[in-house]
């Protein structure tokens, strides 16, 4: 009897531990600096503040959209401080008048999500997804289109610098693996059977053209077309002509897609609700790894562990929003969650 006491008691300890750091993921992000200033320490504090900044707003984009990241990019940078957790420097080189690092920056995203929410912005359920881009580009709107042509900076800008945000993660094809995809005028022709062949090369993932062309001598205009629908979103990005336009360009058009394909699985801002979920495993491990994935959910507020043995566990999801996104974010973790009476099942897909 002691021993099983002993037993039960040991393993409560370490379920407890294991609970704690799955009912609260931490989201982090890597930042490199290079700053120079009248001396090392002010390159230092500019440094910091810029990487602070960069974090926060690479972290947020898990789940909020471009309103919820420009309610962020409004705050001072002791404000942004109030969401850093934990900063690791994982490189760094000083002289007398510079600062260059590279950090690991861990937000309090518990306190990130629920300052969004109190102000109103909508949360998302964000899923790992990866995008295809097919960058087309102009010298003007009038002069010949290019993909794969080497003047093509629009294209050297996505193979250069792909940019990633949050779970969404964006890239150009390289020539050789799309030999069906021929020229520009190829890919702006919209041809459902040449975009299925694209999509299935991007694992059925999702494709879109990007045509860039200026329209005033430091104004590079961006045409974001959806093949399916044939829709456009046209924006521009003024500065002066370089490749760090290119790839202000790149990462403003993939922000505006990230919105659009977060806005298929939009959580509004409610109270939270709760349900009753009964779990069976073959091995404890199946359940604290499930347990890890729902917990990293975004509209997920906790998880509350009933009852657990005999390779089953009952326990509460708190969320925000409905059951169908939540239910979407589930089976976007190979998790299936459905209605039984007055209780849900959870099974592994």
């Amino acid at each position: 009897m002691r021993l099983l006491f002993l037993f039960t008691f040991i393993f409560s300890i370490l379920y407890d531990a294991n609970y704690a750091n799955a009912a609260l993921p931490s989201y982090s992000a890597d930042v490199s600096v290079d700053v120079t200033a009248e001396n090392a320490a002010a390159a230092r504090d500019i440094a910091m503040s810029r990487a602070n900044r960069q974090a926060i707003t690479a972290i947020a984009a898990n789940f909020t959209t471009r309103e919820g990241l420009s309610v962020l990019n409004k705050l001072n940078d002791d404000q942004l401080l109030n969401f850093i957790k934990e900063t690791t420097v994982l490189e760094e080189k000083t002289s007398s008048v510079r600062y260059m690092a590279k950090l690991r920056i861990t937000a309090n995203d518990q306190i990130l999500r629920q300052y969004l929410q109190e102000k109103n912005v909508p949360l998302v359920v964000a899923s790992s997804a990866d995008v295809l881009i097919i960058p087309i580009f102009r010298e003007n709107a009038d002069a010949p289109a290019l993909l794969w042509e080497e003047n093509n900076q629009w294209r050297m800008a996505w193979e250069q610098n792909p940019p990633t945000i949050g779970a969404v993660r964006f890239y150009a094809p390289e020539q050789k693996d799309v030999p069906f995809l021929n020229n520009a005028n190829q890919a702006l022709s919209l041809n459902p059977y040449l975009f299925n062949q694209l999509s299935t090369f991007n694992n059925e993932g999702d494709v879109y053209v990007a045509e860039a062309y200026f329209t005033d001598i430091d104004t590079l205009t961006i045409s974001i077309i959806t093949p399916q629908t044939g829709k456009r979103q046209i924006f521009s990005v003024a500065g002066p002509r370089s490749s760090e336009l290119f790839k202000q360009a790149a990462q403003e058009t993939g922000l505006r897609i990230s919105d659009q394909l977060k806005g298929r699985s939009v959580v509004t801002s409610s109270e939270p609700e709760n349900i009753t979920v009964l779990y069976k495993y073959d091995k404890l491990s199946s359940w604290l790894k499930n347990e890890e994935k729902i917990s990293a959910i975004t509209s997920v507020q906790n998880i509350e562990v009933n009852a657990i043995g005999n390779g089953k566990v009952q326990f509460k999801i708190n969320f925000i929003g409905d059951i169908s996104t939540l239910m979407n974010a589930l089976q976007n973790q190979n998790l299936l969650l459905t209605q039984n009476q007055n209780y849900y099942t959870l099974i592994d897909m």
